[in-house]
């Protein structure tokens, strides 16, 4: 991961202070004497950047517990915090109650000597303290290709793995294989048809990419068995093909720089860890029976109506081998369960939190997240997809034809609460209005620079002095990587990656506006050794940030 040719500055003695727990740890000191828990005290950074580099709520959100104004608590603290906390310049309020913090430039300047030193290390921490935390993602149907609404989540997905891990956290990545439901059976059936050359049964899948499965497990069955006597049972013939389909998109997955800790099986949890689930609840005595079937009093923890778990004709419905693997995933020592999942899924996350709640899971361990849908457009019109039917685009031939680099990083812009649209024509472009590409050539005019001749007959950059970095467009920049760790720690507190593509975007922007004012090697032996630590400082977070995302810091220039 490591560029040679950026972090090529050596040991450097300059320590970084962490001050923001510097910061929260005087403000917790301040709040003693107050109703006021230390783990309210947070720090985010000022929407409004003029305010400074750090910002905190305390004064709004334990307004009862002091029995002040907002804004009156929050001057008093202003007024209380020292000057002597080193890097600190300046406490301010603004609007009702908000504290702001703005950092020295002295601060700044050591900071970014530690970064140009070792970037790979900035922004990592330990405040997970190996908490273990298990992010299940894309899990789609083993029914067909992977649509881009599969994509976004395996893009949203594998960041927060990487941002959890960097953050201290013992992030793990699993794919839940949906191979044991009447799905596989619908699969085997429309499968049968094409193979029969009948019509495809109701509720049964019609893409054409179906033939061509269809043609392979012919030659397959033929070659190994030397028999056209093809199995009966369509659940057999269904979980040879969707093994087929499942090997396809891992290899998808894995040209989209996504890597899965564990591939786990639904059909590992029959029979005995769904009959486990069964037995808990009637033993609790929370199913009874109605018209041969078997309900769990799901109405009693949460859901809008009590559920069908087990059918008269003896099937399990989605909602008991759903919490078999999820009390699987506590006792294999997962303290959050994070899921991913389809738009479309609300009424399974009410089911499944009733049903984890009756099994008395922890209520903390289930976090599901929600990835909206994604509209893929071209030249202004919008893509339409159907998976089913096999209209659309999948993430092979979005990858095609934009590249992994981009379609990562579009799919992480927007929350992942929001509907997102994507530009294909956007997405190609190799110009400023793209914004990986935006990014991407900050880094790459940066290598540019430390491949000029001048940048290799300065003093070794440890020497360097940086006093002179005092600029509105150097401390801009400074400023900007600065914020690198608390973007990261609140990427952590929302569970919510876009913010890690804005802040690039915003220390690309700070970078791009530096160098279009100011010469980076010149006849100035110190200030150019100064610029020189800056723009290693800000390569290395470049590519820490783009390493995060799975996007590509570029070798060469672009």
């Amino acid at each position: 991961m490591a560029d040679k040719n950026v972090r090529r500055t050596g040991y450097c003695e300059v320590a970084d202070s962490s001050i923001e727990k510097d910061i929260v740890s005087k403000l917790v000191e301040l709040c003693r004497g107050y109703d006021i828990e230390d783990s309210s005290v947070i720090l985010e950074i000022p929407k409004i950047r003029e305010y400074g580099e750090l910002s905190c709520n305390i004064a709004l959100t334990s307004a009862r517990a002091t029995g002040m104004k907002p804004v009156e608590f929050a001057e008093r603290l202003a007024e209380q915090f020292p000057t002597s906390i080193d890097g600190v310049e300046e406490v301010t309020v603004a609007g009702p109650g908000f504290l702001n913090f703005r950092l020295s430039p002295e601060y700044l300047q050591r900071l970014m000597k530690n970064i140009a030193a070792d970037p790979e290390h900035f922004g990592s921490s330990d405040e997970g303290q190996g908490e273990r935390w298990l992010f299940e993602f894309v899990s789609a149907n083993p029914t067909g290709p992977l649509n881009v609404v599969s994509a976004r989540a395996a893009s949203v997905g594998d960041t927060l793995v990487r941002v959890f891990k960097k953050r201290g956290y013992d992030a793990q990545s699993e794919y839940y294989v949906n191979d044991g439901g009447n799905q596989i059976r619908l699969l085997g059936a429309s499968v049968r048809a094409r193979i029969e050359n009948v019509e495809i049964p109701e509720g049964g899948y019609h893409g054409e990419y179906l033939l061509e499965y269809a043609e392979r497990f012919v030659q397959y069955w033929e070659q190994s068995h030397s028999s056209t006597n093809y199995p009966d049972d369509d659940g057999v013939l269904g979980r040879y093909i969707a093994d087929m389909i499942l090997g396809e998109q891992e290899k998808t997955l894995e040209g989209f720089k996504v890597k899965f800790d564990l591939w786990f099986r639904e059909s590992s949890l029959y029979d005995e860890a769904v009959k486990g689930v069964i037995s808990k609840l009637r033993q609790r005595n929370q199913v009874y029976s109605q018209d041969g079937a078997l309900y769990f009093k799901a109405s009693e923890f949460g859901d809008g109506e009590d559920r069908v778990i087990e059918t008269s004709k003896g099937a399990y419905t989605y909602v008991v081998p759903d919490s078999a693997y999820h009390l699987n995933k506590y006792d294999r020592g997962f303290q959050r369960a994070v899921n991913l999942l389809g738009p479309d899924h609300h009424g399974h996350i009410r089911s499944l939190t009733a049903a984890l709640r009756a099994l008395e899971m922890p209520e903390d361990f289930f976090r599901p997240i929600l990835v909206q849908q994604v509209n893929l457009k071209r030249g202004g019109e919008e893509i339409r997809m159907s998976k089913r039917a096999g209209v659309g685009i999948t993430l092979d031939e979005l990858i095609e034809e934009v590249g992994v680099d981009a379609a990562r990083y579009f799919f992480l812009m927007r929350k992942v609460s929001s509907h997102l649209d994507f530009d294909m024509d956007l997405a190609r472009k190799h110009t400023d209005e793209n914004p990986v590409y935006y990014v991407q050539y900050a880094y790459a005019r940066i290598r540019s620079i430390l491949r000029q001749p001048g940048a290799e007959k300065v003093p070794h950059l440890r020497d360097a002095d940086l006093d002179c970095l005092n600029t509105p467009e150097e401390l801009d920049l400074m400023k900007s990587m600065a914020r690198f760790p608390w973007t990261l720690a609140s990427i952590v507190r929302s569970v919510e990656p876009h913010p890690l593509t804005n802040f690039l975007t915003d220390l690309a922007r700070s970078f791009h506006v530096f160098y279009s004012r100011h010469r980076v090697i010149s006849d100035d032996v110190g200030t150019t050794s100064a610029r020189l630590v800056l723009c290693i400082a800000v390569a290395g977070v470049l590519m820490e940030g783009m390493e995060l995302m799975g996007v590509t810091a570029p070798v060469e220039p672009m």
